[in-house]
């Protein structure tokens, strides 16, 4: 498999900001909407401001976002 380069921060913004506004608007049918690429984004972006991957095969932990705000994207 090929590397691909990383997605840079404006455009995880931009497709996470296209995901959320289809929901917002379309509610459930919204979700049926988002591409792979939006998915992605809000994964990333879920994960650079802290949100805690919770593994299917193990219990979540206590805490699940930091309380120390992030200084960059």
């Amino acid at each position: 498999m090929a590397d691909v380069p990383p997605m840079p921060a404006p455009e995880v913004l931009h497709l996470a900001a296209k995901a959320l506004g289809k929901i917002d608007l379309y509610g459930p049918r919204g979700i049926s909407m988002v591409t792979f690429q939006e998915v992605e984004a809000m994964a990333l972006l879920l994960a650079v401001l802290g949100v805690v991957p919770i593994r299917p095969d193990i219990s979540a932990p206590t805490i699940l976002m930091p309380q120390t705000p992030i200084s960059t994207l």
